[in-house]
């Protein structure tokens, strides 16, 4: 056990390495969104229920209770998407006359702040967490449009795999094994593929009347390797109170092949530039109440009220991706009833989050609604975002 600690503790030191670690540009971490963190405010360094530890602390692993998942599909709505919707129908009853619609000072207003789009997680979600192990291969399709200066649009369309697997062991603070410490490692590597494009608003006639599925595959291509080492540490009391902190992205460096012919130049292995970067290391903390209540514990079989500081040191290791100390103060609380309904609700980047589950043994069913703030201040931006989720 104590080599062991020995081991765990020295991976640990990569975590001030990774922070110091020299690259072409910060990309982003490695996450899929599921429905159980969408409706708490995303993942929690102390959380241990299913395959929400992949993406929150790999100490969490170990008290797992076993869980198995092989389909899931969830889509995610971001945006003013019913704005764009109405949008889209005035263009096709307008018997062809895009300019006009276009033109519009309602549709001057949606485009000049617009930052809207989807996103398909799965197929591709097999995974397990518990007994002390987790691994899990996902995947995602994300396409989103966003406006980029004053008059013009940016679009991209992006596809994810990733691949995970880990192991977290238990240290006993006590003889009854009331005080513990779980710690945890988990490996994690993946590839992406972004299509990239940018039209101005004069140019948006011409490109909606001739849209064509092949216009992707002309557009510059970003294909982009990456790995990562995630590790973290959860302490227990009599499985009533929880006190994590998780170290996301250790050391996650990213090499990316960039083909301006787009993803034919790809395919026919054309010419490309290569530049690498890192994907930022975050050191999260938080805690987690897990009461048990006598007098309405037959209605209420689970409740969990969580809180969470994330990104603790990015003033320190990246001050020019910094944002504001309210935007990384989360909080969530979960209530299970009968052991079918989940009830959710959570405060993230000073926004609401609410959502509810259904599990139906075979699949889960779980619906959301979160806020995501895409400026470095709270209040300036803020994109509300709609998630429907089945696991099975």
């Amino acid at each position: 056990m104590l080599k062991k600690s020995i081991i765990l503790v020295s991976l640990f030191m990569l975590v001030f390495l990774g922070g110091i670690f020299s690259a072409d540009y910060f990309a982003d971490d490695i996450y899929i969104q599921t429905g159980v963190d969408a409706g708490l405010g995303g993942p929690y360094p102390t959380d241990h229920e299913g395959l929400e530890t992949i993406f929150a602390n790999p100490a969490g692993f170990q008290s797992a209770e076993p869980g198995f998942a092989f389909a899931d599909l969830a889509i995610q709505l971001k945006g003013p998407i019913f704005d764009i919707t109405d949008l889209v129908f005035d263009i096709i009853s307008g018997n062809g006359d895009v300019n006009a619609v276009l033109a519009s000072p309602e549709t001057q207003k949606i485009l000049q702040g617009l930052y809207a789009g989807f996103t398909i997680g799965g197929p591709i979600f097999f995974g397990y967490a518990g007994d002390g192990f987790g691994f899990g291969l996902f995947n995602s399709t994300d396409f989103l449009v966003r406006g980029k200066g004053p008059l013009s649009l940016s679009m991209s369309l992006e596809e994810q795999i990733l691949l995970t697997g880990g192991y977290s062991f238990r240290i006993p603070l006590t003889m009854d094994k009331k005080h513990t410490i779980d710690l945890g490692l988990m490996l994690k590597g993946g590839v992406n593929g972004r299509v990239n494009m940018t039209k101005s608003f004069l140019e948006l006639p011409t490109f909606i009347s001739n849209f064509a599925p092949d216009f992707f595959m002309k557009e510059p291509f970003d294909f982009t390797v990456q790995i990562g080492l995630d590790a973290g540490l959860i302490y227990i009391w009599d499985g009533i109170l929880s006190a994590g902190i998780s170290f996301q992205d250790c050391y996650s460096p990213t090499l990316k092949h960039i083909y301006q012919g787009g993803v034919d130049s790809f395919l026919k292995a054309g010419p490309k530039t290569d530049s690498q970067g890192i994907i930022p290391f975050k050191m999260n903390a938080g805690i987690e109440f897990n009461p048990s209540i006598p007098l309405i514990k037959r209605w209420i079989t689970n409740f969990r009220l969580m809180f969470a500081y994330d990104d603790i040191l990015d003033f320190l290791l990246y001050p020019t991706e910094a944002v504001h100390w309210l935007l990384h103060a989360k909080a969530g609380l979960e209530i299970t009833m009968l052991e079918i309904l989940d009830l959710r609700v959570g405060l993230s980047e000073g926004l609401l989050n609410a959502g509810l589950g259904l599990d139906m043994q075979i699949f889960q069913l779980n619906v959301a609604m979160f806020g995501d703030e895409t400026a470095s201040q709270p209040g300036i931006n803020p994109v509300y975002n709609l998630v429907i989720a089945f696991i099975f």
